[in-house]
């Protein structure tokens, strides 16, 4: 009997068998998408084996450094993708050896403009984008925007939920200050502060990373926020159906930090609402309404016992009884 360990080796190669087959000329189109189909384990898996491809071409540079000088190369040029990709076909095992052995893929890139996108109090924007996947950018946000086969999302500030398409030849990044989201194919939302920066997933994977770190991997019904100043992040486990629950005039929370509820509630309150650092670990659990926006304060005094100092460009939330 197969052994649930040794299965999961077995779709495991699988999935890196097929990515190194992405570039042959005679790949089967129709019998990878039959075998992504015939188990969501095959499509988890793959989606693993790609995203640590981009995260080896993320970091060429730095394996370059570590490697010796070789006059004896080729004929000096950079690998092509085709054997770029041929560390998949070793098996799982060797690809942190194999990796340091290889130069990943360089994309070619044009010289895209960048696009600006920019969002009002009151307004959203929905995005869509060539290769069809589509953006949807909420109240006070921005982000930039290079669309095209391979598109380069700027996420600048604010929030934005994404429904990327599936497509496993390339990762679909959001670059979000000094951190990446990187994502094969998925429905995220993803809001940045100026000092935070929070991604929840609804469907498929992604990994967070620094861009000069190792990435955290989340999926379906989880969020990961991280102090950017710091780098300090956690995951928490999070309902599915709440990412991007603004979308439908809500705000969803479940054990959410009070500090991570005064970044949403700077969007549409439009003033920069703060925590004293006492009551920052505070947590909300419950739904408040959006509206226009003037009714949330009320609300999250409400739920708990602090209240709200408001002067001319900001609201800072105290413990209740506090001066």
């Amino acid at each position: 009997m197969t052994s649930p360990a040794s299965e999961e080796g077995d779709i495991a190669m699988q999935a890196a068998e097929w990515h190194a087959r992405l570039d042959a000329p005679n790949m089967d189109w129709d019998a990878f998408a039959l075998w992504l189909d015939a188990d969501l384990a095959h499509r988890d898996a793959y989606d693993a084996i790609a995203l640590l491809d981009a995260d080896i071409a993320d970091q060429r540079d730095a394996i370059l450094s570590t490697l010796p000088a070789n006059d004896g190369a080729d004929d000096g040029h950079i690998a092509g993708p085709a054997r770029a990709r041929r560390w998949a076909s070793g098996g799982l095992a060797a690809a942190a050896a194999i990796a340091a052995l290889i130069v990943p893929q360089m994309s070619t890139f044009t010289a895209e403009t960048l696009v600006a996108y920019r969002t009002g109090p009151t307004e959203t924007r929905m995005i869509d984008l060539e290769d069809g996947s589509h953006i949807l950018l909420d109240r006070n946000s921005r982000l930039a925007l290079a669309d095209g086969a391979v598109p380069r999302v700027e996420m600048q500030g604010g929030a934005a939920f994404f429904d990327v398409r599936h497509d496993p030849s390339r990762a679909f990044v959001v670059t979000a200050g000094d951190y990446q989201v990187r994502d094969i194919g998925t429905k995220f939302d993803v809001v940045m502060a100026p000092q935070a920066l929070g991604v929840a997933v609804s469907e498929g994977r992604l990994t967070v990373a620094p861009k000069d770190g190792e990435g955290t991997a989340i999926k379906a019904g989880q969020r990961i926020d991280v102090a950017t100043e710091t780098g300090e992040g956690e995951v928490r486990t999070i309902a599915a159906s709440s990412v991007g629950s603004w979308r439908n005039g809500q705000l969803v929370y479940q054990d959410t930090p009070l500090a991570l509820v005064a970044t949403d509630l700077s969007r549409y309150v439009g003033l920069l609402v703060s925590v004293d650092p006492a009551i920052g670990d505070l947590r909300v659990s419950g739904v408040l309404a959006i509206g226009d926006g003037s009714r949330l304060i009320q609300q999250i005094e409400a739920l708990l016992p602090i209240k709200a100092v408001v002067s001319k460009d900001a609201v800072r939330l105290v413990r209740s009884g506090a001066r």
